[in-house]
């Protein structure tokens, strides 16, 4: 049975109250992030089933145009400068090179990124450079080929890494791989993810992993979620013991897939086991970090401490998003926008406001972007205090 698709109504907003001058101000926002399509050519077993799931219509998604009129809005009105591109899979997304290059032009764009899992780049590094483009963040969650299939369902890691190099090749400076920490999953690769900071000029990220669904984190017994298979993918690739091929979830993506219990890996706990093999990690100046993001940064200490010519100093850094372990929520500075136009306050909860009917609804242009900037204003005061434990949407329509 088709599951309906409502439109989001615009929620009344709580009593102003001293978050006012911080997360749930308007001015507090740096960053807009912005999901092209909820659509992937993956299929990762943390955030959908293998036969995916039920795509939004093509009406519902936001035209290049609208997506551009909300844009100019945030910067007009608002003063956002930075806006990051996400999906689903931002690629797959028909003419996102278009895309970039029609935003990259907007007056005030100071800072456009995209977040992909790479499977494309290597084709389409060069044109999003010309576009535009200033930042590219790629996702890999292993570095062993037959795990990062397992995982991926249909990635070859050998072509993200292409797409990656490739990047490289045509100017892109301050490169980023994100790299969910899942336990029985990818926890045995942690120094060898952050390996790739001493010799290459890249931020690896490291992303605890965040329960958005149905997760089984919620759920420590099996049965108490209704999942009882115990078979596994555990013959495609060594360590991949968490997670069963035939336990689908719902059909609300994100997390529906039964990881086990301690699936969760905190930030304390991967700095450990990388200083263990590799030595002291030891903090960077954020501002010097490209991007206004939540990632606390480090970089390996193998040299001299203070000086960047030492040979063994590495070329990159390291990071850490901790939501779950250590919540940012009072120093949350995004929004989001999803592919149907509906602006969202929180990646895990919180309030949303459809912009959608907005921009479709009003013809004049400066009304326009005057309404737009108001259901921004409303949106970020439904900022909760602290995310929950847990999401209610898929992280393939939010975009991270």
């Amino acid at each position: 049975m088709e599951l309906p698709i409502v439109d989001q109504p615009v929620q009344a907003a709580p009593p102003a109250t001293h978050f006012d001058t911080g997360p749930r101000s308007i001015a507090a926002v740096k960053v807009l992030r912005i999901s092209v399509t909820d659509r992937c050519n993956f299929r990762c077993v943390y955030c959908m089933p293998e036969e995916g799931v039920r795509w939004l219509p093509k009406d519902h998604l936001l035209s290049f145009e609208e997506i551009a009129t909300i844009v100019k809005a945030a910067i007009e009105i608002h003063g956002i400068r930075r806006f990051k591109i996400t999906g689903g899979e931002p690629t797959v997304r028909h003419g996102i090179v278009d895309l970039v290059r029609m935003l990259a032009k907007i007056d005030g764009v100071e800072d456009l990124s995209l977040t992909t899992n790479g499977m494309l780049l290597e084709d389409l590094a060069q044109p999003l450079r010309e576009s535009g483009l200033h930042r590219v963040t790629v996702s890999v969650d292993s570095l062993k080929p037959d795990r990062f299939r397992a995982i991926t369902r249909t990635g070859d890691l050998a072509t993200v890494l292409r797409g990656l190099d490739r990047c490289e090749d045509v100017g892109f400076d301050s490169l980023k791989i994100n790299c969910v920490t899942m336990r029985g999953t990818n926890d045995d690769e942690l120094a060898e993810f952050a390996r790739l900071s001493i010799d290459r000029k890249l931020t690896v990220r490291f992303i605890e992993y965040m329960p958005l669904g149905d997760a089984a984190l919620l759920h420590p017994d099996p049965k108490a979620s209704g999942l009882t298979s115990t078979s596994s993918i555990e013959s495609q690739s060594p360590g991949l013991n968490r997670v069963a091929s035939d336990e689908l979830g719902p059909v609300g993506g994100c997390g529906a897939q039964d990881r086990g219990a301690d699936s969760l890996i905190p930030e304390a706990e991967v700095r450990q086991r990388i200083e263990s093999e590799l030595g002291p990690l030891i903090p960077v100046d954020r501002s010097s970090e490209a991007g206004v993001g939540p990632a606390q940064v480090y970089r390996l200490l193998l040299g001299h401490p203070r000086d960047p010519r030492d040979p063994r100093s590495p070329r990159g850094r390291i990071g850490f998003i901790s939501a779950m372990s250590t919540p940012f929520c009072s120093t949350c500075n995004r929004l989001r926008l999803t592919a149907d136009g509906v602006l969202r306050s929180c990646l895990f909860e919180g309030g949303e406001v459809d912009v959608r009917s907005v921009v479709r609804s009003i013809d004049d242009p400066a009304r326009r972007h005057q309404a737009i900037a108001h259901a921004m204003s409303e949106c970020v005061r439904l900022k909760p205090d602290v995310h929950s434990y847990r999401g209610n949407e898929q992280m393939s329509r939010i975009g991270g």
